[in-house]
């Protein structure tokens, strides 16, 4: 069900992008309305896969593959058919690149915390320091809480500690630099994802909808001040309600079968864009 519904938006949001101009303005409208509806479920896609996959960094290729692959089919589209229009950013495909950067940093930072110090306050003082205080180191548990796919070299928490906010702010940096779709709103909904799946909390779904509600109109309003125009993107918010709502059905997948769903945003972007350049 969720994956259906998922390709279907995303296909609506290349419909949206290939017949600008030959449809109503109406129908474009309400066919990118459907399309940011399905970043919230790759959102959940990607936490869910970076969780259960047996290689976190082979997962990350395949998404770069798919990443590339729809790009130089969007490029591929632009230069053998003069009237298509011109892809202006990366699709989005690069962003849940980045996504996944930051999942990996989070958890170095969340499941590699640093050893803590213990004090205590000895009845008699130490003879030779005088000192009534006595301190002890309490190791932390090593790498427990990783994920399966994600192995860690044995170094040192603090080395982890500093790659990740090396890797946060790297990624802060694409974002800010890079035209990418939907950046921000997505990050955020991966990361709200992600922390729904850490910690099992009561009413999580009243929290994670008041918490991604209150940063899509942070950031209507913030993307408003500062251009002038007004984004579309909190409709993204729909997206995010109906994965909450729909549950999660465990099967059982043919591994090669199921990889070809990568395929799945190229391929329709290759047969939507022959289509518009049929009608044109």
């Amino acid at each position: 069900m969720k994956n259906s519904l998922a390709y279907l938006f995303t296909l609506c949001a290349v419909a949206a992008f290939f017949f600008d101009g030959f449809l109503p303005s109406c129908v474009i409208f309400a066919l990118t309305i459907i399309g940011y509806s399905a970043m919230p479920f790759f959102a959940q896609f990607l936490v869910d896969g970076f969780f259960l996959t047996r290689n976190t960094y082979k997962y990350s290729l395949r998404l770069a593959f798919c990443a590339y692959f729809s790009q130089a089919v969007y490029l591929l589209v632009f230069l053998l058919w003069p009237g298509s229009p011109h892809p202006t950013r990366l699709n989005i495909g690069f962003t849940w690149l980045i996504a996944m950067g930051v999942l990996v940093a989070v958890e170095f930072l969340v499941s590699l915390p640093r050893d803590r110090i213990a004090s205590m306050n000895l009845l008699d003082a130490n003879r030779t320091t005088n000192s009534t205080r006595f301190d002890v180191v309490l190791s932390s548990e090593d790498a427990n809480n990783l994920p399966r796919g994600l192995k860690v070299p044995r170094w040192p928490k603090t080395t982890f500690h500093a790659l990740a906010i090396f890797i946060i702010a790297l990624c802060m940096l694409l974002i800010t630099f890079l035209p990418l779709t939907m950046s921000l709103m997505s990050i955020m909904c991966v990361l709200v994802f992600y922390f729904l799946h850490r910690w099992k909390i009561d009413s999580r779904i009243l929290v994670a909808t008041i918490v991604y509600s209150a940063f899509a109109a942070c950031y209507a309003y913030a993307y408003y001040r500062m251009t002038g125009t007004f984004s579309w993107q909190w409709t993204s918010l729909v997206g995010f309600i109906l994965c909450l709502l729909i549950p999660n059905r465990r099967r059982r997948k043919n591994t090669k079968l199921y990889r070809l769903r990568y395929l799945i945003l190229p391929a329709g972007v290759g047969i939507i864009a022959f289509i518009a350049y049929l009608i044109s």
